[in-house]
């Protein structure tokens, strides 16, 4: 296990407390409950750039917060969507919890990917355990992206459970003599909804309850069901729109908190992350968004993104969802760790998600 005194030590050493450019969550307590030190949702780098929007309907449920630690080769962003009851507090808590266990991992020397599957399980653990919230009806979706050195390659590892996404803007084309470099959208993590084929496939081999939510009767009087599929408890008592989530605990043991985790050396042509609530992605797809970013430092980037979403969501239907997005600079210094850049690779592997380079490697742990 991970020596706290260690990490308590290490933390006092070398994070330096300043404003976090964009919105930094005030719910986050003194400790961690899963007994490590709490790792300060602040940098002063202009790397990442972070803004939120409350939705229309109720408390902002999102939560999001950087860690950057040039000193350490350690950069973490998390990205959180919270929902039900005390949907603002289970993201919270998620938050903190998973920064502070992967923290803990990558400083003990552990591969960001273990201290990612180690986290999202303690985490789930700690959830379900609170006694500040009741998390049988309320949960979160969450994204984790870990930037770290091992054997001299620098290392994206992205772990997810949920709908919000991370996606990668990587370069077309090599810079050279004045081209013009276009930036291709590759998504990092993939929704985890009822209606996936894979998440389908699970489902149906524990015999979950799938069905939507609202029934609509037709002119004959007879039911039917209409609207998106949710995943539901036996007793059909609560049912939400994905299939993987920290919280929820009412619809275990079908819905699970084992994220599904994305390793990626980075090379010179991979220039910035987008990393968003689906309040972005129900309005913007991850072109536009990589197209956005690439357009603007992080800070404007992140505002233009969510006010853009805003626009269309108000236009759509008056109203508004959460909208949460973290634009990070993977050219700027201090996330780079002095690490010399490898060219485009000459051969690509790829493992999971379409579209890979270098390596990509996307795993679940066998259920």
């Amino acid at each position: 296990s991970s020596n706290p005194d260690l990490v308590e030590s290490e933390a006092r050493n070398f994070l330096k407390a300043s404003s976090l450019r964009g919105y930094v969550t005030s719910r986050s307590p003194k400790m961690v409950e899963i007994g490590l030190p709490e790792v300060p949702l602040c940098s002063s780098s202009s790397a990442c750039g972070l803004f939120t929007l409350q939705g229309s309907a109720h408390a902002n449920q999102d939560c999001a917060g950087a860690s950057i630690v040039p000193e350490k080769q350690l950069a973490t962003f998390a990205m959180l969507d919270g929902h039900g009851h005390e949907g603002e507090l289970v993201s919270a808590a998620c938050q903190r919890n998973l920064f502070a266990g992967i923290w803990a991992d990558v400083l003990r020397g552990d591969l960001a990917s273990d201290a990612m599957n180690d986290a999202f399980a303690l985490t789930a653990e700690v959830v379900k355990k609170s006694t500040q919230f009741d998390s049988r009806f309320s949960g979160c979706a969450a994204i984790v992206a870990a930037i770290t050195v091992h054997q001299g390659a620098r290392l994206l590892t992205v772990g997810s459970v949920g709908d919000s996404r991370c996606v990668l803007g990587r370069a077309r084309q090599a810079d050279g003599d004045g081209a013009t470099v276009t930036l291709e959208a590759v998504a990092l993590t993939h929704d985890h909804k009822p209606s996936d084929p894979a998440e389908r496939k699970r489902l149906a081999a524990c015999n979950a309850i799938v069905k939507p939510s609202r029934v609509h009767f037709r002119a004959n009087g007879t039911p039917e069901r209409t609207g998106v599929e949710r995943l539901w408890d036996d007793n059909e008592i609560y049912g939400v729109a994905m299939s993987r989530s920290l919280g929820d605990t009412q619809v275990h043991p079908y819905l699970i908190a084992v994220p599904d985790i994305a390793v990626v050396e980075l090379d010179a042509r991979d220039r910035l992350l987008v990393l968003a609530t689906d309040g972005v992605w129900d309005t913007m797809d991850n072109d536009e968004a990589v197209k956005i970013a690439s357009s603007h430092p992080p800070d404007a980037a992140a505002k233009e993104i969510v006010h853009i979403c805003k626009t269309r969501w108000e236009a759509a239907s008056g109203r508004r969802d959460d909208i949460t997005c973290t634009v990070v600079d993977l050219t700027h210094k201090d996330v780079r760790f002095d690490v010399a850049q490898p060219p485009k690779p000459a051969t690509q592997h790829s493992a999971g998600f379409a579209a890979a380079k270098g390596f990509i490697r996307a795993y679940s742990p066998k259920l």
